[in-house]
């Protein structure tokens, strides 16, 4: 029970990182209830994917396993090279956009509290040199903060929700069909907020490979983001009007609005600003640390101070930068990290695909529907999709 448990909050903490301050941002255009609609398909989606890969992974019964492995046993040196490419642009553009957003919030929301006034690319450059020790100090000595800093970050979401509730407005469940039209601009953020198929060999294995409760801890990892997710437009969207929404383009300027409504007590808007700024920093150190490990693996760089520092500084140099240049665009830049993030996710499918005892059918439907995913973020790249004006 208490590996259920403890893999259980593993995949909640993996889904619930910055993709949640995006959600509202991305929401207003279609609207709550399509929205909420779309996530609840998205999630089957995204489960539909775990179950697969969790039935690939279980075959290898090995700590080491993970999608590069996969890629490589199933498609040759082509296929780990995707997937390589996959991972790599992934974590690159994640951490661009929270560096974007954490510099944001620094610029906008806590030093203005100071009387400190600093343009968002120079807050954006302190955020990164703030926390850049944490990945040259090593990622065991910065592990248990992070793990106090998850807890903190839950609490804080949790208590925001229960004392908020009393302001949700349910009226905002209207129903609006001529808005649906607007889902494909936030698909593939709708899909990203479940984003944790990459902690399932870790969940496997701290399951002892039982495959049935390892599933029971993918479901149950999930559910706690449903609520989160479900509460947190609701009370959003019941504190900033929907009006005001369509005309707010960063995180900072959300939070900022949100806390000057007169109604709400001090202690809510105090607990979602703080909820905000703690999701932004365990979200860079979880992608920041994978991709550091990354870089010192692939420039075959020794695991120390130097090292690291090396590897920090060759990580974050062009992530930073395309934070710095752009400093309105934290959700723009998180949507091009999506489509690198389902990509990676299919690996494991794909591999499923050409295991005979695999539903073929059920797994065509899948690849084609996240495919599709992508797709519609490629068009609304391309601006070709319809836009709320």
């Amino acid at each position: 029970m208490k590996n259920l448990v403890l893999s259980s909050f593993i995949v909640a903490g993996a889904a619930i990182g910055s993709g949640v301050l995006a959600l509202p941002l991305v929401a207003d255009a279609p609207g709550v209830l399509n929205s909420l609609i779309f996530i609840t398909i998205t999630f089957g989606l995204a489960m539909t994917i775990a179950l697969i890969s969790v039935k690939v992974y279980s075959t290898y019964k090995t700590p080491d396993i993970n999608a590069a492995t996969i890629a490589k046993e199933y498609f040759g040196t082509t296929g780990y090279t995707i997937t390589t490419i996959l991972n790599l642009l992934s974590m690159g553009s994640l951490a661009a956009a929270y560096v974007n957003v954490g510099g944001d919030l620094i610029s906008h929301t806590i030093l203005p509290v100071f009387g400190i006034n600093v343009s968002p690319s120079f807050g954006m450059m302190l955020f990164f040199l703030i926390f850049m020790p944490a990945f040259v100090i090593g990622i065991n000595a910065i592990s248990r903060l992070n793990g106090l800093i998850f807890a903190t970050k839950f609490i804080c979401l949790i208590s925001a929700i229960i004392i908020g509730s009393k302001f949700i407005n349910l009226n905002e469940l209207n129903f609006m069909p001529e808005n649906i039209k607007y889902i494909g601009t936030g698909a593939s953020t709708f899909f990203c907020i479940w984003m944790m198929h990459m902690t399932i060999p870790l969940v496997l294995k701290i399951n002892n490979w039982d495959i049935k409760k390892t599933k029971q801890a993918l479901f149950i990892g999930l559910l706690i983001p449903a609520v989160a997710y479900t509460s947190w437009l609701l009370l959003i969207f019941s504190l900033v009007p929907r009006s005001e929404l369509l005309g707010i383009q960063t995180v900072a300027a959300l939070i900022h609005t949100a806390l000057n409504n007169p109604t709400i007590p001090h202690i809510v808007g105090r607990l979602i600003e703080i909820f905000a700024s703690i999701t932004v920093l365990t979200a860079f150190f979880s992608i920041g640390f994978s991709l550091v490990a990354f870089v010192m693996d692939a420039f075959r760089l020794k695991d120390g101070y130097k090292g690291r520092f090396i590897a920090t500084i060759l990580s974050f140099c062009i992530p930073v930068a395309i934070a710095a240049s752009l400093p309105q665009a934290f959700v723009m830049i998180y949507k091009q990290s999506n489509m690198f993030q389902i990509g990676a996710s299919l690996i494991p499918v794909a591999a499923a695909f050409k295991l005979k005892s695999s539903n073929r059918v059920l797994i065509s439907f899948i690849l084609i529907a996240a495919l599709a995913i992508i797709l519609m973020q490629i068009l609304d790249n391309l601006s070709i999709l319809p836009v709320l004006k």
